[in-house]
């Protein structure tokens, strides 16, 4: 079967090292190692005449989150104009099903592969080949590429939503694909896309081994807990330039209407570890949840200690969560915080807090 995926214009910058769409990697991988003919439309990276592209495919795949509806809707009229099947998967398939059901002809409602990252199947590795990775490399200012040690997530924060069941491959075969991608791109950063990436601590430190035998940079999300001084020097001292670290609130209360299972104290010591060992970093302080007013969040930043890098941030209501939703905010407010808190982020770099003026807006 000719089946062409459509990867629409993520909603992160070309440059951020989340750019990659692994997730539609994978698929190209399977639906090829299953014998189809596979073509990619990376909007990501180039335009396209959707109507020539798609002439004499048999079915035509899309996913995505409630960004790119606008985009999906659009392109299975096209399809459907031209008799071509659609199929659909990711967070609108398994969130908002019976909406999409009435544009796509398939919906695929939370994994596409049922296999284990550890298979036969999941043993190949992303298809970047396919999505112009040598694109993505004249683009970036260095050569890196995303790998996934572990897909989904065994927490369930209120503000995230999953589609996949949590999984561990085995560390032999992430550094079996790391070193694939030394051998064949010539990389110099690896960067580590999992939801959570030190969720135990005799395998962080394993990984961060095998890291340090390649000398290549790398990057990670993690949480606050496991960790601990052992775990940052084994980081720092394999290449570690970077953690996106799981903060979200200073404060008791709003942690664990969060549902974070963590502590204020936890984060603190988390926080002050990578300062010590002088690891980059970075964290959200999620304000704007349901009932939260102006002075809600002024009071939130303001509680923030100055010493840590973390930075304030509006929760997104995303199809499959329950938060941001029906908070306080009327849409003057929204727009003042959206925009403080942006330009804080483009001229702090993500090293300090923004100072929202006493009184709220002028």
């Amino acid at each position: 079967m000719k089946i062409c995926l459509v990867c629409h214009k993520y909603a992160v910058p070309l440059d951020d090292p989340c750019c990659y769409p692994l997730g539609m990697m994978y698929v190209s991988t399977v639906l090829k190692s299953v014998g189809h003919s596979v073509k990619v439309l990376n909007y990501n990276l180039w335009d396209y005449d959707l109507k020539e592209e798609i002439k004499g495919q048999d079915l035509v795949g899309f996913t995505g989150f409630e960004e790119f509806f606008p985009y999906i809707k659009r392109d299975a009229a096209i399809c459907k104009e031209m008799g071509i099947n659609t199929i659909l998967g990711g967070a609108l398939a398994t969130f908002k099903t019976d909406e999409m059901a009435k544009y796509i002809d398939r919906i695929i409602v939370g994994e596409f592969d049922r296999e284990g990252l550890n298979s036969a199947l999941c043993g190949w590795y992303p298809d970047y080949e396919s999505f112009g990775i040598e694109e993505y490399h004249k683009r970036h200012s260095h050569r890196y590429m995303g790998v996934l040690t572990s897909r989904g997530c065994p927490y369930h924060c209120t503000f995230c939503a999953q589609t996949c069941k949590f999984q561990l491959r085995t560390i032999q075969n992430v550094l079996d694909e790391i070193d694939c991608y030394i051998t064949k791109y010539d990389i110099e950063t690896i960067i580590f896309n999992d939801n959570t990436f030190n969720l135990n601590k005799d395998r962080f430190i394993a990984i961060c081994a095998g890291m340090k035998e390649r000398k290549l940079r790398w990057g990670a999300a993690i949480r606050v807990v496991p960790w601990d001084e052992e775990m940052a020097k084994a980081a720092k001292e394999s290449g570690c330039e970077y953690l996106v670290v799981g903060v979200e609130s200073f404060n008791q209360v709003r942690l664990d209407m969060m549902n974070k299972q963590v502590t204020v104290d936890q984060i603190t010591r988390c926080l002050d570890i990578l300062n010590h060992y002088k690891i980059g970093y970075s964290g959200n302080i999620l304000v704007g949840f349901e009932n939260d007013t102006f002075q809600d969040i002024t009071n939130e930043v303001s509680s923030i200690p100055s010493r840590f890098k973390v930075f304030p941030t509006l929760v997104q209501p995303f199809i499959g969560t329950k938060n941001g939703h029906t908070r306080k905010l009327d849409k003057e407010q929204v727009d003042f915080l959206t925009n403080t808190f942006k330009e804080y982020v483009e001229s702090c770099g993500k090293y300090l807090y923004p100072a929202i003026p006493e009184g709220g807006l002028q």
